[in-house]
């Protein structure tokens, strides 16, 4: 049995080939899996968000291996980053809680949402599905996306600042009045179907010819497709060129959250570059698809900046 501290070495880059790499670490992470999901289930007290935090982990300590300067410090190593990113989601949380509670003068919808984190994102999401499109953009953007801040959903709606601001004051009245009188109603059923769909297809869609056509034609034909750097492109051919690229040059889009009202749903994604290339994607991206008729009538991408490469 090859110890912790040779694997290790295997899989910098330095020591090995590409392949190699990726077998040794896979290896390596598994027989640390089940420590760290016992230490993220302390942290975030939910199964659900444990995995995601695993699943997490195994990406950024991929992505990071050449930061690790002392083999035998793997397991420690590890650790550090799952806390590190359930410390973030525990933030996140407490952020997304406290924008949603200045929307609502009934203060005891948002006592219930703090001792229930998933009934209230449930509720607000049924709640989002009642406003128009414009408004439903900003909101799943403003509540359910690591992109929240004002000049980041101007960025991806291409609308000026004062346009997001405008548009979430117009919301406040309507959804205080609407979360008053839902009465911890459940999510509609396209807003589920939505979640199930792209939760099934997008982590097979590399290796699933029949996941990736069901994700492609999901797509209208003339989809309309709006990049943050002021692009447009029209069509689903662009979606189907852009799985092609990533199979073409080994890059990974993993899902690691997805929310949706129904009409319209937002999408988390880290990414995995080829070793040789670490720079050739963006470390994350998130997708927003406007739905209103089932199929994907418009789609918003925003990548965030290239991770620096360090020779």
């Amino acid at each position: 049995m090859i110890s912790s501290a040779a694997h290790t070495a295997l899989i910098l880059p330095k020591h090995s080939t590409r392949e190699a790499a990726l077998q040794s670490f896979l290896e390596l992470f598994d027989q640390y899996r089940g420590m760290l999901y016992s230490h993220a289930i302390r942290l975030l007290g939910h199964g659900e968000d444990a995995k995601d935090a695993v699943q997490e982990t195994f990406i950024k300590a991929y992505l990071s291996l050449n930061s690790l300067r002392d083999p035998s410090a793997f397991g420690g190593w590890l650790k550090s980053i799952l806390s590190n990113h359930c410390l973030t989601e525990l933030r996140y949380r407490k952020k997304r809680l406290v924008a949603l509670a200045s929307y609502s003068k009934d203060k005891d919808i948002f006592e219930e949402a703090e001792r229930n984190t998933e009934k209230a994102d449930e509720q607000i999401k049924t709640t989002v599905a009642g406003l128009s499109e414009a408004l439903q953009l900003t909101c799943m953007l403003r509540f359910f996306s690591k992109n929240s801040s004002y000049q980041e959903i101007a960025s991806i709606l291409s609308i000026p600042v004062g346009t997001v601001r405008s548009r979430l004051a117009e919301s406040k009245a309507k959804l205080a009045s609407l979360l008053t009188l839902q009465n911890n109603s459940s999510k509609n059923n396209k807003a589920r179907e939505m979640e199930d769909f792209y939760q099934f297809h997008f982590p097979i869609v590399y290796d699933d010819i029949s996941s990736r056509n069901a994700l492609i034609n999901q797509f209208e034909k003339k989809v309309l497709i709006c990049f943050t750097s002021g692009k447009t492109a029209i069509g689903s051919d662009e979606v189907r060129k852009q799985v092609e690229f990533d199979l073409k040059y080994g890059t990974r889009a993993i899902l690691t959250e997805v929310h949706s009202s129904g009409n319209i749903s937002v999408l988390e994604f880290s990414n995995i570059n080829p070793p040789d290339n670490p720079g050739l994607c963006p470390l994350s991206s998130t997708f927003i698809f406007v739905h209103p008729k089932n199929k994907i009538e418009k789609a918003f991408l925003h990548h965030s900046s290239p991770l620096p490469v360090i020779e």
